[in-house]
């Protein structure tokens, strides 16, 4: 973590996300992959039938209907172990990533706004996510999400709290510029 800090800045606040939440995410597809496994199943048994080896033809799509189905939750599986979240006084760090580290730098002074949601998952688990709005993601779609990646800390434990002490640095860098 203190490789991520510059000098002369602290964290105010630093944590893994919750893990099932994290990757229970990712399983929306997952119906949509199961049926279309269930058809390359159907198909490969009636092509079976047929003799020969032309069943194999459908084993791309059953390949496909699993990667759809549990593909994001094992690359969630996989990226848990590489992603914290730092609030410091100047900025906030999000690193994550399956194979390789993706590390966000989002700096206080650009925020403009900041979400906390909490959705049908984290209801269940009794977590949140903040969503942090900048000047150059502020586009959003029907579920008030933005329609473009945008810098989120999802699967908080507290996430009010951590709301807090994410505006209150905001507000304490503003107060110092003046």
């Amino acid at each position: 973590m203190s490789n991520l800090l510059g000098s002369g800045e602290y964290a105010l606040w630093n944590a893994k996300p919750v893990l099932m939440p994290f990757i229970f995410s990712s399983f929306a597809t997952v119906p949509f992959g199961l049926l279309f496994m269930g058809f390359a199943i159907f198909w490969m048994c009636m092509a079976s039938q047929g003799g020969g080896y032309f069943w194999l033809f459908g084993m791309p799509f059953l390949l496909i209907g699993f990667a759809v189905s549990f593909g994001g939750a094992i690359t969630q599986l996989v990226a848990y172990r590489n992603t914290i979240y730092i609030i410091t006084d100047k900025r906030i760090i999000i690193q994550s990533g399956a194979i390789g580290l993706d590390t966000k730098f989002i700096e206080l002074d650009k925020i403009q706004e900041v979400y906390v949601n909490i959705g049908f998952i984290d209801k269940i688990f009794g977590t949140g996510s903040l969503y942090v709005v900048t000047s150059g993601n502020a586009f959003f779609n029907s579920r008030g999400r933005s329609s473009y990646m945008r810098p989120s800390l999802a699967a908080l434990r507290e996430p009010y709290e951590v709301h807090r002490v994410l505006q209150e640095a905001i507000d304490r860098l503003k107060k110092d510029e003046q």
